[in-house]
């Protein structure tokens, strides 16, 4: 019988590593998760302590400032010590222990401990889960020049960690074709694509909960920010004739607070900050569409929550879902920067309510086999090929 790989992971923050981390704990595949963390934060995530290396000071000091935009600087070094340490302490564990085949790291946090790993002939996956990142600086900048604000350039030290990684790196996980495409050409060939999963058993078709037949509601979830391209989804929202059109928008405030605050200010939006999974749920099941007209995304796991629910979605080309969007006809793929092509959308689904059924019943089929176990079944199999290599 072929022995399971075995998995250390290691990020900064939280992510979807944890969605991961419990299926891997599951199959008896979890060495060890390391984690800029807090353990308060974490003892709901149904793994055991001992498998958890959690170290959450740097982002707990980081927390009061996060939509302050004169506190970048402190924010950056913060930033930089927080992946640092979890790289340090990844390095102790690899030194002690020898129970595992591979090192998942999320990108910037793994330079010294891939070393090691690499040096022990052991695998090391550098997992990027946005466009990679100078592409991604380059992207943003141009955003926020068109929007007439001040872009906050990316610390150089993220952007020379990161492509560090990328080099020693024997596999770059990435969740989207998006994501691969923006990575220069040479480092093509070690890059896999595997699209995230969605945990279904939060994320499901209430039918306890009925859309509005009078008005129309659409939905965005994610943070306020230029990145999210929500004032693009705004401008439409505000040409968008239906005499009941109501948009609610879940997400916490970021650096661009101001330019957002008064756009908000509609009794037509209802904002309702962040929010659990049980409430989430229940307000993508109220909502005729989801749409994320992102900039730029890895593959925004929003989207999959929100088919999952059965709710149709208008996503732009740079959120990383395009051709899993097209490909399972479950909702329309945008440009970048296009407040017209949305509009024209919310239309046409609006006028029709047989595209929005369509759509939503494709979503469920599709999403039933979308899950973070297929994810891992998936990342195993690639991993097995690339060692009989």
């Amino acid at each position: 019988m072929k022995r399971k790989l075995k998995y250390i992971l290691s990020l900064s923050a939280k992510f979807t590593y944890f969605e991961t981390a419990r299926i891997l704990h599951s199959r008896n595949q979890l060495s060890r998760i390391i984690c800029g963390y807090p353990w308060f934060k974490l003892r709901n995530e149904n793994i055991p302590k001992r498998f958890v290396s959690s170290h959450g000071i740097y982002n707990i000091l980081k927390y009061p400032f996060l939509s302050i935009e004169f506190a970048k600087k402190y924010l950056d070094f913060f930033g930089i010590l927080n992946k640092k340490n979890i790289d340090k302490q990844t390095l102790k564990i690899i030194e002690k222990n020898n129970d595992y085949d591979v090192l998942l790291g999320l990108a910037g946090v793994a330079l010294q401990s891939a070393k090691k790993v690499l040096d022990k002939k052991k695998i090391f996956i550098c997992e990027r889960s946005s466009s990679e990142i100078g592409y991604q600086n380059i992207l943003l900048a141009d955003e926020y020049k068109i929007c007439d604000r001040n872009y906050k350039t990316t610390n150089s030290w993220f952007i020379d960690n990161e492509q560090k990684e990328y080099e020693l790196a024997d596999i770059i996980l990435t969740p989207s074709n998006f994501v691969k495409n923006s990575f220069n050409k040479n480092l093509q060939d070690k890059i896999k694509v595997i699209n995230f999963g969605v945990n279904t058993d939060n994320f499901y078709k209430d039918k306890s909960i009925k859309k509005s037949d009078k008005y129309f509601d659409i939905l965005f979830i994610g943070q306020i920010s230029i990145r999210k391209g929500l004032h693009y989804l705004l401008e439409a929202f505000n040409k968008f004739k239906h005499p009941h059109k109501r948009l609610h928008i879940v997400g916490s405030h970021t650096f661009d607070k101001d330019f957002f605050i008064k756009k908000l200010n509609d009794d037509n939006i209802k904002y309702y900050g962040h929010v659990n999974h049980l409430e989430l749920n229940n307000i993508i099941n109220k909502c005729h569409v989801f749409v994320l007209p992102s900039i730029e995304e890895g593959f925004a796991t929003v989207i999959l929550q929100a088919l999952s629910a059965g709710c149709p979605v208008i996503v732009s080309e740079n959120t990383g879902a395009m051709e899993f969007v097209n490909d399972n006809n479950c909702g329309y793929v945008v440009p970048i920067r296009n407040s017209n092509s949305i509009l024209e959308k919310l239309d046409l689904m609006s006028q029709n309510k047989d595209i929005i059924d369509n759509f939503s019943n494709n979503a469920i089929k599709k999403m039933k086999k979308q899950t973070w176990e297929s994810y891992v079944d998936e990342l195993d199999l690639f991993i097995n090929q690339v060692k009989k290599n």
